[in-house]
């Protein structure tokens, strides 16, 4: 199964996972390099879900019927 993990690499080359993982087995991984991180970077692990609550309530893209939303949703992959 192919999965894919955020990491930020340290400038010593330490790479640091943001989220725990747990193999039962000794594994393979592919590491791409992104874009550097800005010093004041704002990525946290494991953040609650209370603080993205409400989140979307004022977007002008979830606007309107629900209903009609999630159906029109769909049908973008048909």
């Amino acid at each position: 199964m192919l999965q894919t993990i955020e990491a930020i690499v340290e400038k010593n080359g330490t790479v640091r996972l943001l989220e725990p993982i747990h193999p039962k087995q000794s594994i393979r991984a592919l590491l791409t390099l992104l874009e550097p991180v800005e010093e004041k970077s704002t990525i946290r692990a494991n953040r609650p879900l209370r603080e993205f609550v409400g989140i979307l309530k004022d977007s002008t893209i979830f606007s309107g019927d629900p209903v009609a939303l999630q159906r029109e949703m769909r049908d973008e992959w048909d």
